[in-house]
């Protein structure tokens, strides 16, 4: 889920930096609004991004990432849901 507001973009200008110079997001991540993943980095699977956090490093799978610049403030475990 991508919130309003989000920014997702190379590090440079786009004048023929190829796709690796990008963002690459992984599967049922959350980026809060406001959001902005900037440069080569990727973002795990089921990670979230908070509310206006500038993420310029890689967020591990499972991990909630927040602040400026964004830090991981917790890691999930694979397989179990929030819910349970």
């Amino acid at each position: 889920t991508i919130m309003q507001g989000v920014t997702l973009g190379a590090s440079e200008p786009d004048m023929g930096f190829t796709a690796a110079m990008r963002p690459v997001i992984g599967n049922e991540v959350f980026i809060g609004a406001g959001a902005k993943v900037i440069g080569r980095v990727h973002v795990g699977d089921h990670a979230k991004i908070g509310a206006n956090a500038v993420v310029l490093r890689d967020v591990p799978a499972h991990a909630v990432a927040v602040g400026v610049p964004a830090t991981v403030v917790s890691r999930g475990v694979p397989g179990i849901s929030e819910s349970e």
